[in-house]
């Protein structure tokens, strides 16, 4: 509870000062007369109205007590004319109503794959909202994010922003984009977006609690498909967004068994383009440094082992990647970045979806270090 109070302390002095620079939009307003909306989940009921859940921090008076106390609370704001939304939310705060420190902005599957064009129009015009404001698609039941089950933190859009902003949780299971990167990359190449995918634990431990579930791609502001956890690492490698974390292999001494090995962060990857015979080549060549952390079974670490574990997992690495790169590209869909990277390369060539004449070849160099001190164990 007390690293719940101090978090919001500062919350607010952070809030506060740009709340006190914003004399011209809002006029000078005492902290307690300010709604700040912290994270911002966006539906579609069975009726075709866009429904708004607003996640606020108000601070609520009481002559009982000797100072305000902060509170969390979510407004539920349904409409045809998603312009209303801010006013009609005002209406119920009764007091105004700033964007300008909202952290997330989700979308519900639903939302996502019926299009995101509008959500993005309304943003725009409200003027103090937050181009830097982290997006994320939800495909949990709406009511953990009316009632969530966040540990040592009460606001959702600051759990979620402290989430996408680790880069190892990030790297090995999503991406992190904003709304400024995802405005930018519209207009590039393909103009395909990945947008992170949060879902819901329904074990009994953890249930409730937020976690990274892969990637959502948006096309044309519609979500046209989706990546689970291990495809986001392949997708990861082949458009050089780094990849963090463990990856599995074959246990060299008993292959029913498997052996943990933890990616290093210096990862190197190389890609060239080469149009041959009317056929673009795209060549990748990705360098991994990795540790063994974690053993199933019996091994012994010798050259050999070692030599057989490397190249199995170059083996996976290289086969999932190109499984993959064939399967979007039979979509005729450029996930990858390739007509960004043509045009680049060859800007007299107006060739689009150049995707459907792309062959890959992708070379994974895999390294395992540190095993001096174990090697030869049993």
């Amino acid at each position: 509870m007390m690293k719940y109070m101090k978090k919001i302390t500062v919350l607010l002095l952070i809030l506060s000062i740009p709340s006190c620079l914003l004399t011209s939009c809002l006029g000078y307003r005492d902290l307690d007369h300010i709604v700040f909306v912290t994270s911002i989940l966006i539906d579609r009921d069975d009726e075709n109205n866009i429904v708004f859940y607003f996640e606020t921090l108000n601070s609520i008076r009481s002559s009982s007590m000797e100072a305000n106390q902060e509170k969390r609370i979510i407004y539920k704001i349904g409409t045809q004319n998603p312009g209303d939304a801010l006013n009609e939310l005002e209406s119920h705060t009764s007091a105004p109503v700033t964007l300008a420190h909202n952290k997330v902005l989700l979308f519900t599957e639903r939302f996502a794959r019926g299009g995101l064009d509008q959500a993005f129009e309304l943003f725009e015009r409200w003027q103090d909202s937050n181009a830097r404001t982290l997006l994320g698609i939800f495909v949990g039941d709406t009511d953990f994010y009316v009632k969530p089950n966040h540990q040592d933190e009460t606001m959702t859009g600051l759990y979620l922003y402290d989430m996408l902003g680790d880069m190892q949780s990030v790297t090995s299971d999503g991406v992190k984009i904003n709304i400024k990167e995802f405005m930018s990359q519209k207009y590039i190449g393909d103009r395909v977006n990945s947008v992170p995918i949060i879902n819901v634990s329904k074990d009994d431990v953890t249930q409730g609690q937020y976690y990274l579930d892969g990637l959502g791609l948006i096309k044309e502001y519609k979500l046209i498909g989706k990546l689970n956890s291990e495809e986001t690492g392949y997708y990861n490698f082949l458009v050089d967004k780094g990849v963090s974390g463990n990856i599995n292999t074959k246990n060299p001494e008993d292959e029913t068994k498997t052996v943990s090995l933890m990616l290093q962060n210096n990862t190197r990857y190389k890609s060239k383009l080469k149009l041959e015979n009317d056929v673009l080549k795209l060549f990748v060549k990705i360098k991994l440094n990795t540790d063994i952390s974690a053993v199933q079974g019996k091994l012994k670490l010798t050259d050999e082992t070692i030599a057989k574990m490397e190249e199995s997992m170059e083996e996976k690495l290289e086969r999932n990647c190109q499984k993959m790169f064939r399967e979007w590209k039979d979509r005729k869909i450029d996930i990858f970045d390739v007509q960004e990277k043509f045009e680049r390369k060859y800007p007299a060539d107006r060739r689009k979806n150049i995707i459907e004449n792309t062959e890959l070849e992708v070379d994974f160099k895999v390294n395992i270090i540190g095993t001096s001190a174990v090697r030869d164990a049993t």
